[in-house]
């Protein structure tokens, strides 16, 4: 399994576009995509969760 991690640097995290952009992107895979914050992980194809 590979994994990968990246911080989002800017201090109010990521906007409402960008957000739909990734999850649009994370359905054309079949991998299972999170994203974590404060201990909390989320799907990222759920744009809601992001």
């Amino acid at each position: 399994m590979k994994t990968f991690t990246y911080t989002i640097q800017d201090e109010v995290g990521i906007h409402a576009r960008p957000a739909g952009l990734l999850a649009k992107k994370a359905k054309e895979f079949q991998s299972t995509i999170t994203m974590e914050k404060g201990g909390k992980s989320v799907n990222l194809t759920k744009l809601m969760a992001v």
